[in-house]
């Protein structure tokens, strides 16, 4: 026998088994799974009272709240896409997005609202306003039907659209099918060990890969959701112990003020981590690693339904591996398909830690394409493999290291250099807090590396004293021809860095100054 593969079969699982247990935390109050699967129904009664029909795309523009997690469940059970867009977007992008995307209704926060309302006016489809006493009012006018697998459900459908970025050029919306979702859930519960008994902290916004995809794989094991508004308050999260965290996942942005020393907040009790989206400082591992927080350094794409392969410290031989090892960015997940590095001619790296190339994978978590955009699409996906565009090396022990993506290998004049072996070098200067590298126009049209930091608290260096400390440690053509220290970087809302931007701002500067 056959059946489609979802992540709704073991959400709908869990609503049943653990009907008592607290689905979702916020403000202090709790709500129960079958309260919660209750909502869920009503929730797609009213969805399918505004015209929804099976497949159609639902809007939906959030911060992480109980509803927008609710309505992550509810749309696919709806028979609908759900459409998540980050509200970290410009408006110009949202809008544009909005559009982009087809919507038959739309969910959006109160806080919202305004940003779009003139787009989704124009486009003449039913709007669900979410956190507003008409929500609440709307979803008890409804009777709801007992919650079930849509019927004709196809594992191969997309049951999300999530767009990479609100670029308006070349809009990429990673169609992620249900079972895409599935073999990522089934991930997740593997290697987080996610449990009934179980506190996931939902950090990132859940527009970003579908919380990674952990909206689905929380509800599966039947743990409790806490969904955080604001990032800002995880330092207050974390230590509540009403809150009781025991999973977070979460980029080295946003743990990086949690990590400083006299600053790092006292855990309620130990924590598993899901690190991922930019390779963490070695500090950083170290400082977790003291505090008792069990690492798990991740890598993955939108497009490989977020995380896909990982290094868990509880694979490693002991501490004097752990820091170099955790790194790196491991191996495939149980499910994660297959993953390589690979040089310009399709040829495997060797496993010597030292040849770059680029990483492709596939596998059941990549996704089915881009929506309407088939050349990125073709562009993306060639002779069966998903190319990255990720460079990395691959050491003996078979983990991979991503190095840096294709476009930003510097090339200075000797040997190519990745920005993260120069980055590697400022983060140990005890007053560096985040350091970043990208290349300036230098004579005779090569690379001249510029390096950014910021400083932890109280720090005060110069950028020449910092050039001065990683002359020993680089190569001549190696070092960095500026060292800007400044108050902050320009970051995505998932926590990377927006290296176009830091190459915009020193384009018109001279790149032939040493030092700031």
């Amino acid at each position: 026998m056959k059946t489609p593969l979802t992540p709704l079969e073991p959400v709908l699982r869990a609503l049943a088994v653990y009907a008592s247990r607290t689905a979702v935390l916020e403000h202090g109050q709790s709500t129960t799974y079958s309260a919660w699967s209750q909502r869920m129904a009503r929730l797609v009664a009213v969805l399918h009272a505004k015209g929804l029909q099976p497949g159609g795309h639902v809007l939906l523009i959030s911060p992480n709240t109980a509803d927008a997690l609710l309505s992550f469940h509810s749309v696919p059970l709806a028979g609908g896409v759900i459409v998540p867009l980050n509200p970290a977007f410009a408006d110009d992008s949202l809008n544009f997005l909005s559009r982009h995307a087809d919507p038959q209704v739309a969910l959006v926060d109160a806080t919202q609202l305004a940003r779009v309302e003139s787009s989704l006016v124009a486009l003449d489809i039913p709007v669900v306003v979410l956190g507003t006493p008409a929500f609440e009012e709307a979803l008890s006018a409804v009777r709801a039907a007992p919650l079930a697998l849509p019927e004709d459900l196809d594992e191969d459908a997309p049951i999300s659209i999530n767009y990479t970025s609100g670029t308006t050029s070349d809009p990429k919306g990673v169609m992620l099918t249900h079972r895409n979702a599935f073999v990522a859930l089934g991930n997740l519960l593997y290697h987080l060990n996610l449990r009934p008994q179980s506190v996931l902290l939902h950090a990132l916004p859940l527009a970003h890969g579908n919380g990674w995809g952990c909206v689905w794989a929380c509800s599966a094991a039947g743990a409790a959701h806490v969904p955080l508004p604001d990032s800002s308050g995880l330092r207050a999260a974390l230590a509540d112990p009403g809150v009781a965290a025991t999973h977070l996942y979460a980029s080295p942005a946003l743990l990086a003020a949690l990590t400083e020393a006299g600053s790092a907040p006292q855990l309620a009790q130990p924590l598993r981590l899901l690190l991922a989206g930019t390779s963490p400082p070695p500090k950083m591992l170290r400082a977790l690693e003291k505090r008792g927080v069990q690492v798990l350094h991740g890598y993955g794409l939108t497009e490989t339904s977020a995380i896909m392969a990982v290094t868990d410290t509880a694979d490693l031989q002991g501490p004097a591996e752990s820091s170099a090892v955790l790194a790196r960015q491991g191996h495939p997940m149980v499910f994660g398909g297959q993953l390589a590095v690979v040089l310009d001619n399709g040829q495997p790296v060797p496993a010597d830690g030292q040849t770059p190339g680029e990483v492709v994978i596939r596998g059941n978590q990549v996704m089915k394409g881009y929506y309407k955009n088939r050349g990125a699409t073709r562009r993306a996906i060639k002779q069966g493999w998903l190319h990255t565009g990720d460079l990395a090396v691959v050491h003996p022990d078979r983990r991979i290291e991503i190095l840096d993506r294709e476009g930003d290998l510097l090339r200075l004049g000797g040997p190519p250099v990745s920005s993260a072996q120069i980055e590697g070098v400022l983060y140990r200067h005890p007053s560096v807090r985040e350091a970043v590298v990208v290349a300036a126009c230098g004579e005779e049209g090569r690379d001249v590396p510029v390096a950014f930091v910021t400083l932890h608290t109280g720090a005060q260096v110069l950028g020449r004293e910092l050039l001065g400390f990683c002359t020993p440690h680089l190569p001549p053509h190696a070092l960095p021809r500026r060292v800007q220290v400044v108050t902050e970087l320009p970051k995505t809302a998932s926590g990377k860095v927006l290296k176009h931007v830091l190459r915009s701002q020193i384009r018109d500067r001279d790149s032939g100054q040493s030092a700031d």
